[in-house]
């Protein structure tokens, strides 16, 4: 029996961030949407939701409407599609693999919400009329999902330099806000954003494992010879 504990402990020291990472970015964002999405296919109400988005109804300003539709419009396809572009590009440029790891991860959850927007089929919300509409099935949130898919490629590609933590922190800080303005529009209900937002982190982080681009630009490891190393693995952006 000790013998045995001693392994696990062993384990545990050797593995147990990593089982953490996995827990955390992995298992239990796919647990949560998994959950949300059941639910909803089964036309559960969530009881909180109405309430939590008439509290938010109810402080609307002018400039909250601005800064909302301009989120809004961002986060469109038409705001997304260049975007997503430019930094596909750019990080070609930087490493050729991660220019394609994020034409997968974009281009992935892209295809991804369209087929799960047509199997759920939600209705939008009707508590108000919003002054931006959408057409389109409510569940889960495509602003929510590109933005929070863009957000963690970002974050992956940065992983090993010295620009970790403020992508980290820009990037939480853009997908609430994108989360924030398709809830005080009134187009999205918050389990949308919410279950958007948990499937794309999972999303991005296992085909980041799975193709290593948190480890693309450690200066340590050594671009393939084809693939000249960009500004971000100069010495010291570890």
């Amino acid at each position: 029996m000790s013998s045995h504990l001693l392994h696990l402990t062993r384990f545990l020291g050797r593995h147990g961030r990593l089982i953490l990472i996995f827990a955390l970015c992995l298992v239990l964002p796919l647990f949560l949407f998994t959950k949300i999405a059941d639910d909803v296919y089964d036309k559960e109400p969530f009881r909180l939701e109405e309430p939590l988005m008439l509290a938010i109804h109810a402080l609307r300003s002018p400039w909250q409407d601005h800064v909302a539709a301009t989120f809004s419009i961002l986060g469109s396809a038409r705001g997304m599609a260049p975007l997503a572009l430019l930094l596909a590009v750019l990080l070609y440029r930087v490493r050729h693999r991660l220019g394609y790891f994020t034409v997968l991860t974009l281009g992935g959850i892209a295809t991804v919400n369209f087929l799960l927007k047509q199997f759920f089929d939600r209705p939008r919300p009707t508590l108000w009329t919003p002054f931006l509409p959408e057409n389109d099935s409510s569940f889960p949130s495509g602003h929510s999902m590109f933005a929070t898919a863009l957000a963690a490629t970002i974050v992956a590609a940065l992983w090993p330099t010295r620009w970790r933590v403020l992508s980290i922190v820009l990037g939480v800080l853009y997908v609430l806000g994108m989360m924030w303005s398709r809830v005080y529009i009134g187009v999205h209900y918050p389990t949308d954003v919410a279950g958007g937002a948990l499937f794309s982190v999972a999303w991005v982080f296992g085909l980041s494992r799975l193709v290593r681009a948190h480890h693309m630009l450690d200066p340590e490891k050594p671009a393939p010879s084809e693939e000249r190393p960009g500004p971000l693995t100069s010495p010291g952006g570890s």
